[in-house]
């Protein structure tokens, strides 16, 4: 690869970098994981990783 396409490419990940950066996540609603509980079980569905997605019931 040539020193401008080197360049060039360098600049958009700087870019895209900053771009990211700017972007917040969106936070989940506060009862999505229970509801998300709640349905897996309405339709038989068992967690693989049980302990960690316990609802503690």
């Amino acid at each position: 690869m040539n020193f401008k396409k080197e360049k060039k490419l360098a600049e958009e990940f700087d870019r895209l970098e900053a771009a990211s950066k700017d972007m917040e996540t969106p936070a989940a609603p506060p009862d999505e994981f229970e509801n998300i509980l709640s349905e897996m079980k309405r339709r038989g569905i068992n967690p693989r990783v049980r302990k960690e997605l316990s609802d503690g019931k």
